[in-house]
């Protein structure tokens, strides 16, 4: 049977042990924290910069020139019905 000392002694060494792996969890945790920060920072900064009421978009050119109907991000679609004459835009859903 472990003597009272035993028990202290590995008492204490778990103890440490713990309390290590804790401040190094903290620490970590305080670096994730101020790097978020420092992310945040910059994103606020290019708010302002940003044009609130344009309609940004990545659209491409069609290679082939056709174009019959368009998907909008609300799901609308838009249908385009093109003569030499005059061009027809057609909204529905």
């Amino acid at each position: 049977m472990p003597s009272l000392y035993d028990r202290t002694t590995k008492l204490e060494e778990t103890l440490a042990q713990f309390m290590q792996v804790s401040m190094s969890s903290q620490k970590s945790t305080e670096s994730t924290i101020k790097n978020l920060e420092v992310q945040v920072g910059q994103l606020a900064k290019q708010l302002p910069e940003r044009p609130s009421n344009n309609f940004t978009t990545n659209t491409e050119k069609n290679p082939k020139e056709e174009c019959k109907v368009m998907m909008t991000r609300s799901k609308m679609a838009i249908q385009v019905k093109e003569s030499k004459a005059d061009k027809k835009v057609e909204g529905f859903k």
